[in-house]
């Protein structure tokens, strides 16, 4: 298999003017087993707390360490290594959290950050996360969300006492029940799913699926050519000044004839 295409965008809401609470990571390559792989990373600081680039860089820096050592012992695409992948990808992210609280208790400032993260094997793919940055899942014309959002707005339509479209609009938004930082044991959701040719993965931040909805987003991706003609873009389009923006948009690609 080809290795993947990917592309990376992130700009604060008032660009040159306040700070990116945002923070992105990718990197791929081979492992020793020369098996393709990619480690995807959206983080976004908490708004309203100090620091919350301090703290998204924080789940950033804690990942990519924690995943180095990794890469070069991998062989096989096995059960075992995925399980193994899973545990370590949650290790990472509690990691991350413990770092983050221990910033907190030595600064006094509360801080916290949101975490999605996506690792591909080969054909494998596995996904974290904790709080409301999402990955999205783009097959066959078809727009799937993989994570589901930690938030208060999440749970009212979850049980029934809102609707999706009213939760756009729905003053507490931004109400987080779960972030990196913010309790002792967050919550981190694992997903594992299998990956095909002409697949998109698409990890972002809330400014942008809260400023594009999931029919935009399809449309844009469904004429797209590549990540890297079509990151600018989307990232142009949901710029409404009112949050930071992030993505990451990794192509699966096809075989070469």
């Amino acid at each position: 298999m080809t290795d993947f295409v990917y592309a990376v965008a992130t700009d604060a809401k008032h660009p040159g003017k306040a700070a990116n609470q945002d923070a992105v990571y990718a990197t791929t390559g081979r492992t020793g087993g020369n098996i393709p792989y990619g480690l995807f990373v959206v983080a976004d600081g908490v708004g309203g707390l100090k620091d919350g680039s301090r703290a998204s860089q924080t789940v950033i820096n804690t990942l990519a360490m924690q995943f180095d050592p990794v890469w070069p012992v991998i062989t096989v695409v096995s059960d075992q290594t995925i399980k193994r992948l899973r545990q370590q990808l949650r290790k990472a992210i509690l990691t991350a959290n413990e770092a983050i609280r221990e910033m907190t208790s030595s600064s006094e400032e509360r801080m916290a950050s949101t975490v999605t993260c996506a690792i591909v094997l080969d054909q494998a793919l596995i996904v974290a996360n904790t709080g409301d940055s999402r990955t999205y899942l783009y097959r066959q014309k078809q727009l799937e969300q993989l994570t589901q959002d930690h938030s208060l707005v999440a749970w009212l339509v979850q049980q029934e006492h809102i609707t999706a479209e009213q939760a756009l609009t729905h003053p507490y938004t931004n109400v987080l029940t779960h972030a990196l930082g913010a309790t002792e044991k967050p919550q981190v959701d694992l997903f594992t799913q299998r990956l095909f040719a002409g697949d998109w993965l698409l990890l972002c931040s809330d400014g942008i699926w809260g400023t594009l909805p999931d029919e935009q987003l399809t449309g844009y991706l469904a004429t797209a050519v590549s990540p890297e003609a079509v990151a600018p873009t989307l990232m142009k389009a949901a710029q409404d000044h009112t949050d930071d923006l992030s993505l990451i948009l990794v192509q699966i690609p096809l075989p070469q004839p």
